[in-house]
C-alpha cells in the first residue's frame, strides 16, 4: 500500500469514515488513495452502465450542484452514470470519492485511467479489497454496500428494475 500512496484505515480510527462505521458490517480495512475526509457530507449518485443521454445529463447535474454545494459525490467509477457523477463532481471544482470492487492499485475499468488519477487528486478511491485484487462479479455488491454507508444519501439515475443501483439504496 505504501509503494503506491495508499492509506491503509481501520475500523475504530479517528480516520475511518463517518457514516460508514454505523453499517452493519462495516469493513475493518479499508484503503484509500487520495484524500478521504472522515466528516465531509458525501452523498452517492449511482445508475446504469448503459445510461441515455437523458440520464448522463441529469446525472451530471445532480453531481455538479452538489459538488458546488461542498457535497463530496460518491460512486463506482463505472461506466454511465457513475462516470458522469465523478466527472461532473471535478468540473464543478468539488470533490469525488470512487469506491471500487477491486484493489485501489487496479484500475477497473482500464480506460478509466486518467478519471482515477483525477479523482486520487481531488477526493480519493476507496476499496476494502486488498491491494492487486482483480475485479470479480462477488465485489461488486460489496462495494455497492461501501457506496451507500459512506453517504447520507443515494441518488439513483436511470437503473433497470434489476440492478446495482437499486441494491445500493436499499
Amino acid at each position: 500500500a505504501r509503494r503506491v500512496g495508499a492509506a491503509i484505515v481501520r475500523l475504530r480510527e479517528p480516520a475511518y469514515p463517518f457514516p460508514l462505521d454505523r453499517i452493519e458490517y462495516p469493513p475493518v480495512t479499508l484503503f484509500a488513495m487520495g484524500t478521504l475526509d472522515p466528516q465531509a457530507k458525501r452523498v452517492a449518485v449511482v445508475g446504469s452502465r448503459r445510461a441515455g443521454p437523458y440520464g448522463l445529463r441529469a446525472a451530471a447535474r445532480i453531481a455538479s450542484g452538489l459538488a458546488s454545494h461542498g457535497v463530496t459525490v460518491v460512486s463506482g467509477m463505472a461506466y454511465g452514470v457513475d462516470a458522469a457523477a465523478h466527472r461532473a463532481a471535478l468540473e464543478a471544482g468539488g470533490a469525488t470519492v470512487a469506491v471500487l470492487g477491486c484493489g485501489v492499485d487496479v484500475v477497473y475499468p482500464p480506460d478509466h485511467r486518467l478519471l482515477h488519477r483525477a479523482i486520487r487528486a481531488h477526493g480519493a478511491v476507496v476499496s476494502e479489497c486488498p491491494m492487486g485484487e482483480r475485479p470479480a462479479s462477488g465485489a461488486f455488491p460489496r462495494r455497492n454496500r461501501l457506496i451507500s454507508g459512506l453517504s447520507l444519501a443515494v441518488v439513483v439515475v436511470e437503473a433497470p428494475a434489476r440492478s446495482g443501483s437499486l441494491i445500493t439504496a436499499a
